[in-house]
């Protein structure tokens, strides 16, 4: 795998080369049906380099007859500390039964997508830390968001679902902007690393992982860390007159934040 955050990963040998690797149990690995939101674990058991074929441990998957009744397609999803992949589109070829386990022999999806992990601490927003965040792109389109958490290495943004139209992953380059409630702004260079979509509640979430080279942007960053981690805590505090901590200068709102 490339040095990247993000890649993906076409070419028959090296989807290969990954499936083998998870017969290792080195990763957490779930199966998920299309059209549904649960993952079942699952563990790949042997993979068939000449076939382009694998077999799957699916004994912990109640109800096995209806979801393999109509032929539904599935995603594989493989998670460790330092990265999380998924597959594409994958279908059954056969289902199999020895004593009490059952396996599941299916074709290699066509590509898989990695996205290594940085071990950044993240600082969470809470109620009423509402941040205001606009990525743009070079041709001067734009999306507006919400800050969900931050890290020096980059965000969550949160928008509405229907909203993310035009948005690309990979190497595409934008720049992130956002403004506290003081009205105060950072900018930075940035990709689109990962995405989530709450059907419940129609909001998706965006993973930005910055592009700061310079030192002096990465203390810049990391300051708005700190603050955002403080106001949290202040707001959090069962007893906050046991402890009284200052309320922090970007959560001190001036009328002119944007709206989002």
């Amino acid at each position: 795998m490339s040095n990247a955050r993000y890649a993906e990963i076409e070419a028959p040998q090296a989807i290969a080369d990954a499936f083998v690797d998870l017969t290792r149990n080195a990763h957490e690995v779930t199966l998920r049906f299309d059209g549904t939101l649960i993952h079942y674990p699952v563990s790949v058991m042997t993979v068939d380099r000449v076939l382009g074929r694998c077999l799957l441990d699916i004994t912990g998957i109640g109800d096995l007859n209806r979801m393999l009744g109509a032929d539904r397609w599935f995603v594989l999803h493989a998670r460790q500390a330092s990265a999380v992949m998924q597959t594409s589109a994958m279908r059954t070829v056969e289902v199999l039964q020895r004593s009490t386990r059952l396996g599941l022999r299916c074709e290699l999806p066509g590509q898989i997508t990695f996205l290594k992990r940085r071990s950044y601490f993240r600082a969470a927003l809470g109620q009423g830390m509402r941040v205001a965040v606009v990525l743009h792109d070079s041709r001067g389109n734009e999306w507006k968001a919400t800050l969900h958490d931050l890290s020096i290495g980059g965000c969550l943004l949160s928008l509405p679902a229907d909203d993310v139209h035009g948005l690309e992953f990979g190497d595409v380059r934008y720049r992130a902007r956002a403004c506290f409630p003081n009205g105060e702004t950072f900018e930075a260079a940035s990709q689109l690393s990962h995405s989530h979509i709450d059907t419940d509640a129609q909001r998706a979430y965006i993973g930005v992982s910055f592009d700061i080279g310079l030192e002096k942007e990465s203390r810049d960053v990391w300051f708005y860390v700190r603050e955002v981690e403080r106001e949290q805590a202040r707001q959090a505090s069962a007893r906050p007159e046991m402890r009284p901590l200052a309320a922090s200068r970007l959560f001190e709102a001036d009328g002119d934040t944007p709206a989002v």
